[in-house]
């Protein structure tokens, strides 16, 4: 069951961006972005309005699940970390940062383009995030017996 939440949980990240474009040189319009996927509201957050990620959370239990490698340090301390949290790589970064830029005028195209490069990233992941949860379940249940 732990593992089929946390599919849905990397999927839904994808899903996260599905509405946001990356435009070099122009002001990011927004410095958090959240929306419902499935069950959960994930919440992408740029601290300092410079259209560059710092981290995603789940905006329910406000634990970080992802953060740019560098801005660790930016999250604020009543924030927990997730026991699978990891750095974001360069490109899911890039890709990410695109969400901060949606306005009236960004194309289902374009929003289709981050969800695109989102899903490879996120499934990606998905094996060493599985492997992870596992781990600590499997931890939990020898400290138990």
């Amino acid at each position: 069951m732990h593992i089929i939440r946390l599919s849905i949980v990397l999927l839904s990240l994808l899903a996260l961006t599905a509405c946001g474009l990356g435009a070099s040189g122009a002001r990011p319009t927004i410095s958090l972005y959240c929306d419902n996927f499935l069950i959960y509201k994930m919440c992408a957050r740029d601290m300092d309005r410079d259209g560059i990620v710092d981290f995603v959370y789940f905006e329910e239990s406000e634990e970080v699940f992802m953060w740019r490698e560098g801005a660790r340090a930016d999250v604020p301390a009543d924030m927990k970390f997730h026991q699978c949290a990891e750095v974001m790589d360069p490109e899911l970064v890039a890709t990410t940062n695109r969400v901060f830029f949606v306005d009236d005028e960004t194309s289902y195209l374009e929003r289709q383009d981050i969800r695109g490069g989102m899903m490879i990233k996120y499934i990606t992941a998905l094996p060493r995030v599985v492997a992870c949860k596992l781990r600590a379940d499997q931890a939990r249940g020898e400290n138990q017996s």
